[in-house]
């Protein structure tokens, strides 16, 4: 249906989502009145979830539909439920509830496609599990299954005599089956056995083990599974979700894999349900450079939202180069008279660059200590040759090992939630571990005879422990201390209850639990942890934080400082010298794709964008950056 949407209409999400005396521009207008099928494509900073926003408040106002349908938003990560939840408040109620669907584009397809398939073709429910987590019971089966021991002696061996590896849940986690069915490594060139070999075999056994017995898979394996689910989709079934849902929003749509885009236009049709797309193609960075996924193309009838509420137009100028279509970008808040700065280094002066942008920062007066600082670079690895984030920042630490199945990290969330008041949040780290421990010890929901989801759980200890899990809940809000020892053991003690109560031959669960849940030198203190990847510079206390460019997609920052790193013998900045005038394109996909990480990560910054570019590089950009850059050379 083709909703009327008034200058009233859009004034009154204006109000509510918008800061005083400011407006939608032109083109955000005419996305938030279009009520049929179309792709949205939305430069940085346009405000696109904002523009979501107000067409979710205009439906919500005309909630419920004549029909019984819903709406479905989908994205790649739950920022589209917190939003909501923050700036409709008195609306969320309405648009999280049933016919509708709010959430991540993964989950909504292992839901409601994966899943079923997978219980159809196994007669079971399986969880997704990190790498990590599935590693520790690969492992854990390797060394207590003596069917797995010449896999088990195959890869401890290539373990022992490797380098590369700093413990065997890792060596673990980058065992893959090749497309001939050979055995291999991650980073090492050669395969561990090859196809038909018994410890190639044993390695599938143990997938389909771990897949039956202990009802856990890998993304990538329910990736796969979900090709295969796709297949198998009737039109019956896929008429439902066209019927269900009368207006579909994507957003992100450029970072949807081949897999996703096949599913979702497997499960809504555009002529019976109004499908919006909404994205920006130049920023679709997490396909990789490997990757096979084509670029998302908007249709040709596309709407444009090419007014940024995020930066200056001096900034605008700049990333514009790097638009696969160079189409403007306008900007609210136009010339600021401060163009972006190139840091000229160095190999040996390369410890200036951090000076260099503090110094920066000092002269625009970007001097707020809660200012949003980062400095981010595109190479994290501290095993890759050449330019890496470390390079600039020696303290950089790029490990990121965290298997939320792992009792000492229920016990570090509690103890933040619990600091913070949010006992809601710790009764639900609570069911996700008591889930985990059934998990374990084999115990299934008596009502349906499959493993406790969270939901079924909570269900499961109003009807059976109601009195007992609500003082247990009740004395955690009484907790005078909220460190490790305290929160551990008061989670020891109320669990060893409950679960007499549950089992009495059960003396003590934390006896039968595997060693890696337990494991807590895996888990520092977060008293004896110093804050990671920030620098705090030594003039006014500002917090500087190193990542990756992947990791601040998405943000907004005050002052940005881009990193030049190396990549397959050159960087990414010596790559995109050709659209800023310098050079000629190389054939290479890592061409297109560091374009699209300095289009990502120079489109960061509010006020002042920094790049770091070494001299090598700069001598070969023949004065192309004189024009709309300040050049500071620091060598």
């Amino acid at each position: 249906m083709e909703w009327i949407i008034s200058d009233k209409d859009i004034e009154s999400t204006e109000e509510l989502l918008l800061p005083q005396e400011t407006h939608f521009s032109d083109d955000a207008r005419k996305v938030i009145r279009c009520w049929h099928s179309t792709d949205v494509a939305a430069c940085p900073g346009s405000g696109k979830t904002t523009v979501l926003l107000a067409k979710l408040k205009l439906l919500a106002d005309r909630i419920p539909f004549e029909n019984g349908a819903g709406i479905c938003v989908l994205s790649h990560t739950n920022v589209a439920v917190n939003e909501i939840k923050r700036k409709l408040s008195d609306y969320s109620d309405k648009i999280l509830s049933y016919p509708n669907y709010v959430g991540t584009i993964q989950s909504f397809i292992d839901r409601f496609v994966t899943m079923p398939y997978i219980r159809n073709t196994f007669g079971q429910s399986v969880q997704v599990v990190d790498s990590m987590t599935y590693a520790q019971h690969m492992l854990n089966k390797m060394l207590n299954n003596r069917k797995y021991s010449k896999l088990n002696y195959l890869t401890e061996n290539n373990y022992q005599t490797g380098r590369q590896f700093s413990d065997r849940i890792s060596h673990t986690q980058a065992l893959y089956l090749r497309d001939d069915g050979a055995l291999c490594i991650e980073r090492q060139k050669n395969a561990l056995a090859c196809a038909g070999k018994p410890s190639t075999e044993q390695y599938s056994e143990l997938l389909v083990d771990l897949l039956k017995n202990e009802g856990i898979i890998r993304y990538q394996d329910a990736y796969s599974f979900a090709k295969a689910a796709i297949d198998d989709l009737s039109q019956s079934y896929t008429d439902i979700f066209s019927s269900r849902f009368q207006y579909v929003f994507i957003d992100e749509y450029q970072d949807c894999n081949d897999i996703q885009r096949q599913a979702i236009n497997a499960i809504f049709d555009s002529t019976k349900c109004a499908i919006f797309k909404i994205g920006d193609s130049d920023q679709a960075i997490y396909n990789q450079s490997e990757d096979t996924t084509t670029d998302w193309i908007p249709q040709d009838d596309y709407l444009p939202i090419m007014t940024s509420c995020r930066f200056s137009q001096e900034i605008a100028n700049v990333i514009c180069k790097l638009k696969k279509k160079e189409k403007s970008i306008v900007t609210f808040t136009g010339e600021t008279g401060v163009k972006p700065v190139l840091l000229v280094f160095s190999p040996e002066n390369i410890d200036r660059v951090i000076v260099s942008f503090i110094s920066e920062l000092e002269a625009h007066n970007l001097n707020d200590r809660n200012g949003v600082y980062k400095a981010i670079g595109a190479i994290k690895s501290e095993s890759t040759a050449g330019l890496k984030i470390g390079s600039y920042f020696p303290e950089f630490d790029s490990s990121n090992k965290k298997s939320e199945y792992n009792y000492w990290i229920s016990v570090e969330e509690l103890t933040q939630v619990l600091e913070n008041g949010k006992l809601y949040k710790a009764e639900q780290i609570i069911r996700k571990l008591l889930c985990r421990i059934f998990h374990y010890i084999k115990k299934v929901n008596p009502a349906s005879g499959k493993e406790f989801t969270t939901v079924a759980l909570k269900r499961f200890l109003e009807e059976q422990y109601r009195d007992l899990y609500r003082s247990w809940i009740y004395e955690m809000s009484t907790l005078k201390c909220f460190d490790r020892q305290t929160v551990d053991w008061m989670l020891r003690r109320k669990l060893k209850e409950l679960l007499r109560i549950s089992d009495p031959t059960i003396a003590d669960i934390f006896t039968i639990l595997p060693d890696f849940f337990l494991d807590e030198s895996s888990v520092a203190s977060r008293a004896d942890r110093p804050e990671k990847n920030v620098f705090i510079d030594p003039i006014r206390g500002r917090r500087i934080v190193f990542d990756t460019i992947h990791a601040v997609k998405g943000e907004t920052h005050d002052a940005t400082l881009y990193l030049e790193t190396s990549r397959q013998r050159s960087t990414d900045l010596n790559r995109i010298l050709p659209y800023f005038g310098a050079g000629s394109l190389g054939k290479s996909p890592l061409f297109d794709y560091s374009r699209k990480l300095a289009y990502v990560g120079m489109s960061r910054p509010k006020k002042l964008l920094c790049v770091a570019m070494q001299s090598e590089t700069y001598e070969k950009s023949k004065d192309v950056f004189s024009n709309d850059w300040v050049i500071k050379d620091l060598r």
